[in-house]
Order: structure tokens, then C-alpha cells, then sequence
């Protein structure tokens, strides 16, 4: 197997415990450690340590965001306890893509709060977001960006917030996306910070993905995604794949608040 499915494998089935909550988070956002590696509990990390783990102690590989259903707060225009399936359909769609902008997500059923979602932590400066990678103008970080926008599109992102934009140093530096709960809905929903680019012309290196997630829609990803979202959803998303081919521009804004509150 290859080191993906290695990781969807140990996210799916690895014992983990919680190691503390993402307060700004509006649904509740666990952060995790799986223990197969080191099964020490923090209790006895603390003890070895003399102290209380820092967050710097923990190998970032060993750690999960966690999102439970039962955590989900409701919303008005989303099917309640539908969020943390959208989380991993996110991930399923930017692979398809061949992009893989969002870390490795997974529903996960045996779970300390029940069943939820499960993404691999990435390690990121925190103080880079969509604005600051955007006005260093690093043409890679560029590139990745414009493919952000066309996949926002695709799943009909409704917030798609500044700080919901990770970079991983590198070189190369990598982005990564993140908060992907409110997004596949059949009507317009589209909110985000990256206007800069409407009208203009889409690569055609991404306009090529595109077209490639559109035959695989028309038959077994169909299928994948049917376990994660409704019928008319993915239809949608089929529907939305042949607009961005069709019209080959970066969208412009089509619902009457079209930035996210806050932008950060």
C-alpha cells in the first residue's frame, strides 16, 4: 500500500486519546494523539517529562483534528449531524483531483465522543494565512492558490476563511486547506476571501483535472461519494465541475455576502 493509504489506515483504526479542544472553533475541534506508537497516555508523558506536555513535546505525526458529530452545531440551511462527512468528502474530492490540498481526512466510527471526522494535523506557521501568502507572491504558493479557488468552487465552499489557509514550510512551500464542514449544498453558497482572481482565465493544467474529476463522477467516485453525501449533492458538484469547464474563468461572486465573517 502506498503512504497514503497507510495514513487513512492508521487514522481509521489507531487508539488515540484527546488532547485539548480548539477553542475558536464554532463546532466543537479536538486535537488528538494516536497512541499506537508510543502508548504512554499524557499522564505518563507528564510524568516522565516532570511537567505538563507542551504541544512541542507531541510528534506532530502522532496527532488528529477531530470533529464529532455530536459536537455539530446546527445550522439553518445544513442537514444537522451532515458536517463531518462533508469534512472527509472534501479530502476525497481534492484527491480525485490529483491536487491533494487537503490533509488526509477520514470518517472515523470508534471514537472517544462517537463518530466524526478525523484529519491528519499539519504542522504550519501560524503566522501565515491566505493574505500574507498571497502578497509574498511566491509563484508555486501562487499556483497552489488559484487551485484552491477553482476547488472552493467545486464544492460550493460557503467559508472559506483567510486562516483556514495553512502553509507548511518547505522548499517548496505547501498549502493546505483546512474547515471544510458547510460546503456541497445544491444552491449557491459560495463564500470566500479570494476574489483577487475573478474573471481570469483558469490554467489549463487545472481545467485538465477538472475535466478528469468529471468522468470519474460519471462513474465509481459517484459511488464513493454517495456514502458521504446525498444524491443531489453530488449531482451538484457534477453540475458545478462542467460550469468551470464550460466557461474556463475563475468565478465571480454570486450570493449577496459573498466574504466570510470573520475573514480571518
Amino acid at each position: 500500500m502506498d503512504e497514503l493509504t497507510l495514513l487513512a489506515d492508521r487514522l481509521r483504526t489507531a487508539p488515540m486519546e484527546v488532547v485539548g479542544r480548539f477553542g475558536d472553533a464554532s463546532n466543537a475541534t479536538l486535537l488528538v494523539r494516536l497512541t499506537d506508537r508510543d502508548p504512554r497516555s499524557l499522564t505518563e508523558l507528564a510524568e516522565t517529562l516532570g511537567r505538563a506536555p507542551e504541544l512541542t513535546d507531541l510528534e506532530p505525526e502522532d496527532l488528529a483534528v477531530y470533529k464529532p458529530q455530536r459536537g455539530e452545531r446546527p445550522l439553518w440551511d445544513f442537514p444537522d449531524g451532515t458536517l463531518h462527512r462533508r469534512e472527509v468528502a472534501a479530502h476525497e474530492v481534492s484527491t480525485a483531483l490529483g491536487w491533494d490540498q487537503v490533509p488526509t481526512t477520514v470518517l472515523r466510527t470508534d471514537a472517544p465522543f462517537g463518530v466524526g471526522s478525523l484529519q491528519r494535523y499539519v504542522a504550519h506557521d501560524l503566522e501565515q494565512h491566505y493574505f500574507t501568502l498571497l502578497e509574498q507572491g511566491d509563484t508555486e504558493v501562487v499556483a497552489q492558490l488559484e487551485a484552491m479557488v477553482v476547488f472552493d468552487e467545486l464544492i460550493e465552499n460557503a467559508d472559506r476563511k483567510a486562516g483556514h489557509v495553512l502553509c507548511a514550510p518547505g522548499p517548496p512551500d505547501r498549502v493546505w486547506l483546512i474547515d471544510h464542514g458547510v460546503t456541497f449544498h445544491t444552491e449557491p453558497k459560495l463564500r470566500t476571501v479570494a476574489w483577487e482572481l475573478a474573471g481570469g482565465r483558469v490554467p489549463s493544467r487545472l481545467l485538465a483535472d477538472v475535466d478528469r474529476l468529471r468522468e470519474g463522477l460519471a462513474g465509481g467516485f459517484a459511488a464513493r461519494l454517495a456514502t458521504l453525501l446525498t444524491e443531489e449533492e453530488v449531482l451538484a458538484l457534477e453540475s458545478r465541475a462542467v460550469t468551470v469547464l464550460e466557461r474556463g474563468t475563475f468565478p465571480y461572486p454570486s450570493v449577496r455576502h459573498p466574504y466570510p465573517w470573520p475573514l480571518l
